[in-house]
């Protein structure tokens, strides 16, 4: 079940500048990617987030759209990705994230996906900071097909911060 709803809201707070509650802490901007915190001692938890450079198509209202990947102290995975917009999914549907020529499918829960398998987790990453670009292609639950691409850029320096963040 979805563990990130909290961060998610903290991301976009912190991307889009208008905290009124709590904000995260932020750790540092590493070319397109933003890395912070939240919580305190033990339950702190870091994550990494980036809004898309280019959305389609481009007449829809995509509200606040954001990729992150949250620490997460877990045997099976040391990362959580996840990916959030300003509309729902549609009901039961996937995701395709595409890095270079690896590919990655998300399930979707009203405005939110979150990668199929967990054990991906790492390969996840790994594609991440391997790749240039990334692209998200999802359906909303109106039946439009929507396109978003975010640039890599920065994406492995961020993901040092959020490694350092479970030592």
């Amino acid at each position: 079940m979805p563990r990130i709803i909290v961060p998610a809201f903290c991301a976009i707070l912190a991307l889009g500048g208008a905290a009124q509650a709590a904000s995260p802490k932020d750790l540092g901007k590493f070319g397109s990617w933003n890395a912070m915190s939240y919580g305190e001692g033990d339950d702190t938890r870091c994550y990494i987030a980036s809004r898309p450079t280019s959305m389609s198509p481009p007449q829809l209202n995509h509200g606040d759209v954001v990729f992150f990947v949250q620490s997460r102290d877990d045997k099976d995975a040391h990362s959580e990705s996840s990916f959030q917009t300003g509309y729902s999914f549609a009901k039961d549907s996937m995701i395709t994230v595409k890095i270079g020529d690896d590919s990655f499918q998300m399930f979707t829960q009203g405005q939110s996906a979150w990668l199929r398998r967990l054990e991906r987790e790492g390969e996840f990453l790994a594609a991440l900071k391997a790749g240039s670009s990334m692209t998200v292609d999802a359906t909303s639950a109106r039946g439009n097909g929507t396109s978003y691409v975010f640039s890599l850029n920065g994406v492995t320096a961020a993901a040092r911060v959020l490694e350092q963040c479970d030592d």
